[in-house]
């Protein structure tokens, strides 16, 4: 607690933003994404739009593993389920705004359908139930004679495209920047509300002990369908995002390698965190972008395919984490934070 502040509300204390410094950071850090694309130019806010788009999906994959404690395999599905029902309802008219909802919900029944075995089973048990998920979706998607439910494999969006019906055009690299900008910070204030909420405190409770929640009279299989909901709607709007911002579909967009990468990023920043999920998908990925261009250029200059190593680049950040801080780099920077605030004293 900084020196001169105090509670006086049970309210007060459980405010997003309690300290002074934070609302001061908040005020004077709220305007520089609004602002950033006229700084830097098209290629970075290309890159930032995307991260945008991934930390909504981070921050659903967050709900599912770091609230409920659900690990889940089917990020890419989710993702795919969300952007084909945007593709189909986007031809036909619908806006893009309704057509992102309709795959949100699309992509959380499907997520409720495959979290159904968590009655019986948990932990990897059920990883392997969403697992399957990831390769049914591979291949439902790939397979021509289902062309009539999800439109075909290889889908392009318009260049234009209303946000409600015809109202709203939106298309640019701004548009897009700023539509993720908006949806992000929506479901990131979801996800922080929703841990301080009953809810949120009863899906850490089925996350820490399960039995011991029932014991309490806590519907473990309730909550943890209701996580596998808000989660895969957040995945699924996400992925509808993702679909406009590529401006293209194929299957192999929406593979078990995006799963990876969101874990990473996930982990990275620090499991069951909103914040960490934020840093992870921004460092991961300029990092990620960085270390293709570098390995581009070794590829050109010696004649070898080196792009591959960046899978060994996650596996390596995956070990590095786990190793050093399992709780990730938000944890290490309250470490270091508490750390400073002492300093050069010992106590």
């Amino acid at each position: 607690m900084p020196c001169g502040e105090y509670f006086t509300s049970y309210e007060s204390r459980m405010g997003l933003f309690r300290w002074r410094i934070q609302r001061v950071a908040l005020v004077a850090g709220l305007p520089v994404p609004f602002v950033l694309p006229f700084l830097v130019g098209g290629g970075v806010v290309s890159t930032i739009s995307q991260i945008y788009i991934f930390a909504v999906a981070v921050l659903g994959l967050n709900v599912i593993l770091g609230y409920a404690g659900e690990i889940v395999l089917a990020q890419g599905a989710f993702m795919a389920i969300g952007a084909y029902a945007t593709s189909r309802l986007v031809a036909a008219g619908a806006g893009l705004l309704p057509a992102v909802a309709v795959g949100g919900l699309l992509a959380a029944a499907v997520a409720v359908a495959f979290g159904l075995p968590s009655f019986r089973v948990k932990g990897f048990y059920i990883a392997i139930s969403t697992l399957a998920l990831q390769f049914i979706s591979e291949w439902f998607f790939s397979n021509g004679q289902a062309a009539w439910i999800h439109g075909g494999a290889r889908q392009q969006f318009p260049t234009e495209v209303g946000l409600v019906g015809p109202a709203g055009v939106v298309g640019t690299d701004l548009d897009v920047y700023y539509l993720g900008l908006v949806v992000m910070l929506l479901f990131a204030m979801l996800s922080l509300n929703l841990s301080r909420t009953g809810v949120g405190r009863t899906f850490r409770a089925v996350h820490e002990n399960d039995l011991a929640a029932a014991v309490l009279g806590v519907d473990v299989f309730k909550n943890k369908l209701l996580a596998f909901a808000i989660g895969g709607f957040m995945i699924g709007v996400s992925g509808g995002l993702y679909g406009f911002y590529l401006g293209s579909l194929d299957p192999g967009y929406f593979d078990l390698a995006l799963t990876l990468e969101h874990y990473v990023m996930l982990l990275f920043g620090g499991l069951g965190r909103v914040w960490g999920a934020l840093i992870g998908v921004g460092v991961v990925t300029f990092v990620q972008d960085s270390l293709r261009i570098f390995l581009d250029g070794v590829s050109t200059a010696t004649g070898t395919n080196a792009t591959a190593l960046v899978s060994v680049f996650f596996g390596a950040i995956i070990i590095v984490v786990l190793a050093v801080e399992p709780k990730g780099v938000l944890a290490a920077l309250g470490q270091l934070k508490d750390y400073l605030r002492n300093w050069p004293y010992a106590y």
